[in-house]
């Protein structure tokens, strides 16, 4: 069966849902299967293991992305093209190619309009991880029975001219990334602070992050950019590079973002630190690897889509997260 699996957001969000080809390796022996992903996403298909087939959409252009998918589904003529999340027009170029099964999620007008074959899911309220909807999803397509869902593993290329560039020695460095997207809550900049003091203890520290970073850098750039225990690479780094210091690190923190689960699916141990709004929480969203974890407030949390604030009588409850229980959950305490 020729299948094309359709994923098309954000890292972390790739990274939940990649895995769920890998269960169909033990169902027929003739599965072919093709991942539609966002521009700039491939790379995470490449390293991936074991590499998979992808075609790159640019969200940017929705009217030119349209037609290369649906001249891609023309010749490729799928049996099954499954929608894990993307746009209203790349469920109508499935319809317009006339691919037979088109299955996705009953969720926005367009999934009622032109899939012939949905699942109700209520994602929102993270009853489980999204690694685990979209296991149930493939599973529903397929109409079989459930199965386990797998972990995503990641086996980059190793990039050794970093270690002398950076001065660094393989499996010797921490890695903290504070920076994030979305709305999720973050752990507070004097907590991140608090714990690189004691990791520079130990070890060189690698702090990274991108020009978006910015907002979550404001306190700590000024303490560390110059500290000779600490390499700066805000702006420094292609993915490749990222990916290779991940490999090697002794261990990784970061708040709800991709970093964290590429660190976590190249199996390194790693912490993550998420929000307690149900939205955000790390039942749904959190690392998936065989050393990974994530730390949360011990809250009982009102909220449902958004902090709120001064209005909950646990605000603000980041704080309560400590460097201790970092530590520790690193294996440092």
């Amino acid at each position: 069966m020729k299948i094309v699996f359709l994923r098309l957001d954000k890292i972390g969000d790739l990274i939940a849902t990649l895995p769920a080809d890998q269960s169909l390796e033990g169902t027929a022996s003739d599965h072919q299967v093709h991942w539609v992903v966002a521009k700039g996403l491939g790379w995470i298909c490449k390293v991936a293991d074991p590499e998979r087939q992808f075609l790159e959409l640019d969200l940017t252009k929705p009217k030119e992305s349209r037609k290369i998918l649906e001249q891609f589904l023309k010749a490729e003529k799928p049996d099954l093209i499954i929608n894990f999340y993307a746009p209203w027009w790349a469920s109508f170029a499935a319809w317009k190619a006339r691919v037979l099964q088109r299955v996705g999620r009953r969720s926005q007008w367009h999934s009622y309009l032109f899939f012939n074959r949905g699942l109700r899911q209520s994602r929102s309220l993270a009853e489980k991880h999204e690694a685990d909807y979209n296991q149930e999803l493939v599973d529903f397509a397929l109409q079989r029975s459930p199965q386990k869902t797998p972990i995503l593993h990641l086996n980059p290329p190793t990039k050794r001219h970093l270690f002398e560039k950076f001065n660094l020695s393989p499996g010797q460095y921490f890695i903290v990334h504070p920076g994030m997207a979305g709305s999720a809550l973050n752990w507070p900049q004097e907590k991140y602070n608090s714990l690189i003091e004691k990791l520079v203890l130990l070890g060189p520290v690698v702090i990274t992050g991108t020009k978006s970073d910015d907002p979550y850098l404001t306190e700590i750039k000024p303490l560390w950019q110059h500290h000779q225990k600490v390499r700066f690479l805000q702006n420094q780094l292609s993915m490749e590079d990222l990916l290779s210091l991940l490999k090697s690190a002794k261990a990784v923190v970061a708040p709800s973002t991709g970093v964290l689960h590429l660190a976590a699916s190249l199996g390194v141990r790693s912490i993550g630190i998420y929000s307690p709004v149900r939205v955000h929480r790390a039942l749904r969203w959190g690392p998936r690897g065989t050393q990974s974890q994530s730390l949360t407030p011990k809250v009982d949390c009102p909220a449902t889509d958004q902090c709120l604030k001064e209005r909950c009588p646990h605000h603000p409850c980041m704080e309560s997260i400590s460097v201790d229980e970092v530590m520790k959950g690193l294996g440092l305490s």
